[in-house]
């Protein structure tokens, strides 16, 4: 599957979006589970065009595979070093004003996902998040 590569800025969100969507419809992904992808995908690609370079210009990358019953996108940038999934859960169960700010979106990308996994590798970080799809019949 082709590699789509573009700066981080909001306008590169629904050609990112498309492209994705395009790749999971080819690769058999159950159409009820695209708007999970979709919704998770926005929250990754938001928080790289904001977070990412602290201003400064840089690229992210999305790679799409199917591996093991599973479609996949790893999302790549070379910002600032940072492992989303390590960071703590939200306190869902609080009142909203004892809520700390943050940390909802990460919920929202593992509770959309059925398996996420980060790596820091040559120097960029990589997030991978897969869905299942549907069970072949033989």
């Amino acid at each position: 599957m082709p590699v789509f590569a573009a700066t981080p800025d909001l306008s590169s969100l629904q050609p990112a979006r498309d492209h994705v969507l395009a790749m999971a419809t080819q690769a058999g992904l159950d159409p009820s589970t695209l708007p999970r992808l979709d919704l998770a995908l926005e929250e990754v690609l938001v928080n790289v065009a904001r977070h990412a370079y602290g201003g400064a210009p840089g690229t992210f990358e999305i790679e799409c595979k199917v591996r093991d019953g599973l479609f996949c996108c790893l999302i790549r940038d070379r910002g600032t070093p940072f492992d989303p999934l390590a960071a703590p859960p939200p306190d869902t169960g609080a009142d909203m004003d004892q809520r700390a700010v943050g940390g909802l979106g990460i919920f929202l990308v593992t509770t959309m996902a059925d398996h996420c996994r980060y790596t820091r590798a040559d120097n960029a970080n990589e997030l991978t998040i897969c869905f299942a799809l549907p069970a072949q019949s033989a």
